[in-house]
């Protein structure tokens, strides 16, 4: 094998070899004439008829086939040895290519796979986005409306009973405050559901309330730096989505004591950053029903952008987005939208 691949990588060996063996026979055929001449004039004519010049005559003769056999042998082998050779590295080259246009296919399986997996993932949030904007829709007009209603009756009622039932004008006050809790509770599942915010307020003030109202519920302060950025609407429910799930997986698991939320623009790019200083995680070791991070990557990357995940046990979990700008339609909207996200530092 080794002298195959010696061949293999030296091509001109065959041809210089071949080149010696020409070589070694002319040299043993003039050495062969230069000792018969030698031997027809040194030699007695007695010893020639005799017999023995003939007997040593022949010695060399055989001498002289026997080395040019050995020679025209070894060419023979080493042409084999080296015909096998090319064979062999011409397999080897076809395995190759066929591996390297093996790998070529699955590559574009997998590139074809990932494209089809984010155009889903898209679909799905889409479709889930319009089914939770149609809910929200119809808890904030009907069932709102239904609310309102009630609540307008009991105060008419409490006008009319006012001074003459105090148990019962005990509660309606019971009931009012009954149905502004209802309410509340309405407007906050419906601004879950589908943030009005983000479409009246901005990215920037939406991204604040969020702030605000996680730090009010869980306790933990929340740092803000928020910068106002140019993203398309889809886009930007996107980030509000991906800051949404990051503080709700911060509340259940990482035990954190402080947040830190970035968002700002550099350039064509807008940058992401949710930051805690919790117990953290190993990433390589999450369990295969972890769907969640897989979820936000699919749809960081729908929007053609990508995620980056830094975490590790002990030193807590930052998730950085980057995601690129859209292009103001008008300077005219650009400076609404930048009057309307106006930018803030929020410790919470």
């Amino acid at each position: 094998m080794q002298l195959l691949k010696f061949l293999i990588n030296r091509p001109l060996v065959l041809p210089l070899a071949t080149a010696a063996a020409l070589a070694l026979v002319a040299v043993n055929e003039l050495a062969y004439r230069h000792t018969v001449g030698t031997l027809a004039t040194l030699a007695p004519a007695a010893l020639l008829h005799s017999g023995e010049g003939g007997s040593l005559q022949d010695s060399l003769q055989r001498g002289r086939i026997g080395v040019a056999l050995l020679t025209l042998i070894s060419l023979v082998a080493l042409y084999l040895v080296h015909r096998q050779g090319v064979a062999l590295a011409r397999q080897q080259a076809l395995r190759q290519h066929r591996a390297q246009a093996e790998n070529r296919t699955l590559e574009a399986e997998v590139a074809l796979r990932t494209a089809e997996l984010v155009a889903l993932a898209q679909h799905l949030q889409t479709a889930r986005e319009d089914e939770r904007a149609h809910l929200a829709r119809d808890l904030h007009d009907e069932l709102g409306a239904l609310l309102t209603a009630a609540k307008l009756d009991a105060a008419r009622i409490r006008a009319r009973l006012a001074g003459s039932a105090p148990e019962a004008l005990e509660r309606l006050a019971h009931l009012v405050a009954a149905l502004d809790g209802v309410i509340a509770l309405q407007r906050s599942i419906s601004e879950n559901l589908h943030p009005s915010s983000l479409r009246q307020l901005g990215l920037v003030p939406t991204l604040q309330n969020l702030a605000t109202e996680f730090s009010r519920a869980a306790g933990i302060p929340v740092h803000c730096t928020l910068q106002p950025v140019q993203l398309h609407p889809q886009a930007e429910l996107m980030v509000f989505r991906l800051v949404q799930e990051s503080i709700t997986n911060i509340s259940k698991y990482a035990q954190a004591g402080q947040v830190w939320l970035a968002l700002h623009q550099a350039g064509g790019q807008v940058q992401l950053e949710v930051r805690d200083d919790g117990v953290g995680f190993d990433p390589g070791a999450l369990p295969p029903n972890a769907c969640g991070l897989v979820g936000m990557r699919y749809r960081v990357q729908a929007e053609h952008g990508s995620l980056r995940l830094a975490s590790a046990p002990g030193q807590g979990t930052r998730i950085e987005v980057q995601l690129p700008a859209a292009q103001p339609a008008s300077e005219a909207e650009s400076f609404s939208s930048v009057t309307e996200q106006r930018a803030g530092r929020c410790p919470i």
